[in-house]
């Protein structure tokens, strides 16, 4: 009887665990690429302007467009509250 429950709930975590999607929530349209000890890849910077300061001044640096980054449509007529805060603190 143990045994079936644990495997049952075995099971259920791979299951669970196949279909979690990683968090695309920091992906940004350009990504920053650092080569020195090793490589390093930061895709959060929500434009190119922002990438080209984050490696200005460090050695075997580019920037690129992220593969990985769907812009979100807005339907035409939607817009943003104002006085809306896009993080709340």
């Amino acid at each position: 009887m143990r045994m079936t429950v644990a495997l049952e709930a075995l099971v259920v975590a791979f299951v669970v665990a196949a279909h979690v999607q990683p968090s695309r929530a920091s992906e940004g349209p350009w990504c920053s690429h650092y080569f020195g000890t090793d490589y390093t890849e930061n895709c959060s910077m929500r434009s190119f302007d922002m990438c080209i300061a984050e490696t200005r001044g460090a050695g075997g640096t580019f920037c690129s467009p992220n593969p990985r980054y769907h812009a979100v449509a807005v339907a035409p007529g939607t817009r943003r509250h104002q006085g809306a805060s896009p993080h709340p603190m």
